[in-house]
């Protein structure tokens, strides 16, 4: 049976993050429930299918399918505007500032959405404004994860994770990314001695989000 980390180059092969589960049919997706034993399952159950949240990373930081402002006056300009540089390096040179922009569409309207973490927003507005001319969204969202505070995130957290997926696949992570302001690590097991790793790291920082789970009473 393999996990649901992403293997693109491999099709039709022996998975390289999965476990041994006797009499169970390939199928896209199984939950069943076992003894565990290092590398396979025996007293395996096949129980009702329950889509794992490992496999997922990013969809909770998907774009809306909708804007979070409402359409300025005539509605957002249908097309697609993709000459936002200066938007992008305006809120890269004020990162305490500023989310990371997004796009998202309206009907064949792109509308390119910018938060603001901190500071005033009417000023930022006006400012962004003036450098773009295409359909813009500027928000607030206080308190939000800021550009610096993603950067700060993966040059000290992303970069310890990073290290424990050293392409040995020892440690049995096979994804990790940056999610609400933490890191979502996706691994086949969480083991002592790979969470006394993370625990080092600092779980307050993490995710943690193993394929296979002990059985909750």
């Amino acid at each position: 049976m393999c996990s649901p980390a992403p293997d693109p180059l491999l099709f039709d092969t022996p998975c390289r993050w999965g476990i041994q589960v006797p009499g169970v049919e390939p199928t896209p997706g199984a939950t069943v429930r076992g003894r565990w034993h290092p590398g396979r399952l025996s007293d395996i159950q096949r129980m009702p299918y329950s889509p794992p949240s490992t496999g997922r990373l990013g969809d909770p930081d998907m774009p809306p399918d909708t804007p979070p402002c409402p359409a300025p006056a005539g509605g957002w300009r249908d097309g697609e505007d993709w000459s936002d540089e200066p938007v992008r390096d305006y809120v890269r040179a004020h990162a305490e500032q500023f989310a990371e922009p997004f796009a998202t569409h309206v009907g064949n309207a792109r509308v390119l959405v910018v938060e603001v973490v901190s500071g005033d927003v009417d000023q930022a507005r006006a400012a962004l404004r003036a450098m773009y001319t295409g359909n813009l969204c500027v928000v607030g969202v206080p308190g939000g994860h800021s550009i610096a505070a993603e950067d700060r995130l993966q040059a000290t957290t992303g970069e310890a994770i990073g290290a424990l997926m050293d392409g040995t696949g020892q440690s049995g992570i096979y994804l990790a990314g940056s999610e609400n302001g933490r890191m979502r690590v996706m691994m086949v097991q969480l083991t002592e001695p790979l969470y006394d790793k993370l625990a080092a790291i600092g779980l307050d920082h993490l995710i943690l989000d193993p394929w296979i789970r002990p059985v909750t009473p």
